[in-house]
């Protein structure tokens, strides 16, 4: 599990994973891997889910335009600090904890009056496309991560888009998007409640998402939403994540080596 909370990233790995065929559910958090302590209080990271690729980018903050590259994980793990990465300038400023790196190209969330989804071709150094979100007046997706107003992720069927809007302002929302083009496929309201989030992945188009609460304690699963309406919440298992204090700042899921 790929994990940016106050200055410290990490792995996790799941039990129960058989996603080859989407056929199994997350059971229980079965170990942690601590790498890194850097950067700031907030943030996240994120290996680029290309085949074969082990570059690592740090989203350095909640408002920046320049993430940090490393080529692999020993780098990142032996670097003092971010001196061993590159700087990749983006042509705009992300905002919140919600970015990604998919198919070498950074997916990011831009924000000024509109919520903008930004596919920002690495290799090319250029913009690759770009979209104005179609629901309107957001608020943060997460109660407890509050710069996050929209949280992107990938898994075994492409990437998602998950929100929320005043117009259902309790719950949190999530949307199928078109990783070319960055179209919406389909969106869904989910019984999922914003109070008390804190982060969500999505796995084999099942979103899981992550509960704590303002004194220290466990992240938990406490909230599954299934697409294809096969899993309920009464199906789910009560995943706790080990012993830790705040709250997580972002969660990645890493379809190709499925990891969070």
């Amino acid at each position: 599990m790929l994990v940016f909370r106050p200055g410290l990233t990490y792995d996790l790995k799941p039990t129960a994973f058989s996603f080859s065929d989407c056929s199994d559910m997350i059971s229980s958090i079965k170990a942690m891997k601590i790498l890194k302590r850097v950067g700031g209080p907030k943030g996240t990271w994120s290996k680029d889910t290309s085949r074969g690729s082990g570059k690592i980018y740090i989203f350095n903050g909640t408002d920046e335009d320049t993430i940090h590259e490393f080529t692999s994980v020993q780098d990142f793990a032996r670097s003092l600090g971010l001196s061993l990465s590159k700087d990749i300038k983006l042509p705009s400023a992300w905002r919140g904890t919600g970015h990604l790196v998919f198919n070498n190209h950074v997916y990011y969330i831009n924000q000024v009056e509109e919520i903008k989804v930004v596919k920002y071709d690495i290799q090319n150094n250029s913009v690759k496309d770009s979209a104005v979100f179609p629901a309107q007046d957001h608020v943060p997706v997460y109660g407890l991560t509050p710069e996050t107003v929209m949280d992107l992720a990938v898994d075994e069927e492409g990437l998602w888009a998950i929100y929320a809007t005043r117009q259902n302002e309790k719950y949190i929302s999530l949307a199928k998007m078109d990783a070319n083009s960055l179209d919406i496929e389909q969106m869904w309201d989910t019984n999922c409640p914003r109070e008390n989030a804190e982060a969500a992945f999505v796995i084999c188009g099942t979103l899981y998402v992550v509960y704590n609460t303002k004194q220290p304690g466990r992240s938990r699963v406490q909230c599954v939403f299934d697409v294809n309406g096969m899993v309920t919440n009464e199906d789910a298992s009560l995943v706790y994540f080990p012993k830790r204090y705040g709250a997580h700042s972002s969660l990645k899921y890493n379809p190709q080596e499925q990891l969070l």
